[in-house]
C-alpha cells in the first residue's frame, strides 16, 4: 500500500536511493540535494520545500518496496517527477512498482488540485513505455548541451538589454510565437517560462535575463541560471532571427565563470531546429537527450443544473456532492 513519506521511511529511502533513477536533468545537474534530504525537507516544511515523496513499503506479499518523488512548480498547479526507485534495470518487477507509485502519485496530486505531472526522462524505450501505460503522453524531445570551457570575450550586440517588468506581455507573445501549439496545449495556462519558475524549483541563484529587441519587438530571450554546481542557459528565439543569434549567446556567456567544475548547460527542443548548431559553434557539446512527457490529472468539479418536475411544479436543484438536494417551491 503506497503512503506519504513519514519519518519511519528514512532508512528505506536511504537504502533505495542508490538503486533509483533521477528525472529532469536541470534539477539533477544544478542541485545536489539527495532524495532522503529532499523527503525530510518536504516533511518538516509541510510541502513548502523539498520533494513530495510517496513510499511503497515491502509487505509479506510479492509487492516490492520503492518510492517516488515530485517537486511542485511555482504556480502549484503542476508537479515535476524527479526520482523513482528502484530503476527498471535493478529488478524485473520494477515496472510494477513504477505503475503502483505513479498511479498513487497522480491520485495524491488530484486531491491537491494539481492538473499536470511532468516527466523529463532519458530517451529509453522501456521507461517511455511504462510512463505511457500510466497515462503520460509525449510533449516533445530535447537535446541537452554542455560547455566546459570559458569562451573568448564578446561585445554586447545591438538591441540586447536586461528584461524589464513591462516586458511580460511581449515575452508571452514570444513564447506563443515560438512554441508549437500542441506543446502550448500540454503546458496549459501556467507554462514553465524559461528560468523564472525553474530557479525557484531547483533552488538556484537569481537568473540574469536579457532580451533582444529589434525595432521595438522582442525577438529573443536569453536567461542564465546559476548554482554552485554550474549554469543553465535558456534560449527562446523567433525562427526568422535564429541565424543571427550567435553574438547574443556569446555575450551572455561572459556572465558565467564556466569551467569543468561549473559547466554551462542548455536544452534545445527538437522544434528549435538550428539552435544546436549555434551552440556547437561556441563550443558546446551534446550531453544527453531526454523526452518531455505529461500526465493530465482529473480534478473534481461541482456541477449544478435544474431538473424540472412539471407534475409537482417544483424545481429540484441537484449538485455535487450527492446528498445535497434542495427543493424550491414555485408560486402557483
Amino acid at each position: 500500500m503506497v503512503r506519504p513519506f513519514g519519518l519511519r521511511d528514512v532508512t528505506a529511502i536511504r537504502q533505495l536511493q542508490p538503486l533509483g533513477v533521477a528525472f529532469d536533468l536541470r534539477r539533477l545537474l544544478l542541485r545536489s540535494l539527495s532524495p532522503v534530504s529532499a523527503a525530510l525537507l518536504d516533511y518538516v516544511t509541510h510541502h513548502r520545500f523539498g520533494a513530495i515523496t510517496c513510499v511503497q513499503p515491502e509487505t509479506n506479499s510479492s509487492q516490492r518496496r520503492g518510492f517516488v518523488q515530485a517537486v511542485p512548480r511555482a504556480n502549484g498547479m503542476a508537479w515535476d517527477l524527479v526520482f523513482l526507485s528502484p530503476s527498471l534495470e535493478f529488478h524485473p518487477d520494477a515496472a510494477h512498482v513504477w505503475h503502483s507509485l505513479l498511479h498513487h502519485l497522480a491520485l495524491y496530486g488530484t486531491e491537491r488540485a494539481v492538473q499536470r505531472i511532468y516527466a523529463r526522462s532519458a530517451e529509453d524505450a522501456e521507461a517511455e513505455d511504462v510512463l505511457r501505460h500510466v497515462g503520460f503522453t509525449s510533449v516533445t524531445r530535447e537535446e541537452v548541451f554542455v560547455l566546459a570551457q570559458q569562451p573568448g570575450p564578446a561585445p554586447v550586440p545591438r538591441g540586447m538589454r536586461r528584461v524589464e517588468p513591462q516586458d511580460s506581455w511581449a515575452l508571452d507573445q514570444l513564447h506563443r510565437h515560438v512554441v508549437p501549439p500542441q506543446v502550448q496545449q500540454s503546458e496549459g495556462l501556467h507554462q514553465r517560462w524559461c528560468g523564472r519558475s525553474a530557479r525557484r524549483r531547483i533552488g538556484a541563484q537569481p537568473t540574469d535575463e536579457f532580451v533582444w529587441a529589434d525595432r521595438g519587438d522582442i525577438v529573443a530571450y536569453l536567461g542564465l541560471c546559476s548554482s554552485p554546481r554550474g549554469y543553465w542557459l535558456d534560449v527562446v528565439v523567433r525562427p526568422d532571427h535564429r541565424a543571427d543569434l550567435l553574438p547574443y549567446i556569446r555575450s551572455i556567456l561572459m556572465l558565467a565563470q564556466c569551467s569543468h567544475y561549473a559547466p554551462v548547460y542548455c536544452n534545445v527542443p527538437d522544434y528549435a531546429v538550428g539552435l544546436g548548431w549555434l551552440l556547437r559553434t561556441v563550443g558546446f557539446e551534446t550531453y544527453a537527450r531526454q523526452i518531455v512527457m505529461v500526465r493530465h490529472t482529473v480534478a473534481r468539479v461541482p456541477v449544478r443544473r435544474p431538473i424540472m418536475l412539471p407534475a409537482l411544479e417544483q424545481r429540484v436543484d441537484v449538485g455535487t456532492p450527492v446528498g445535497h438536494v434542495s427543493i424550491e417551491n414555485r408560486a402557483p
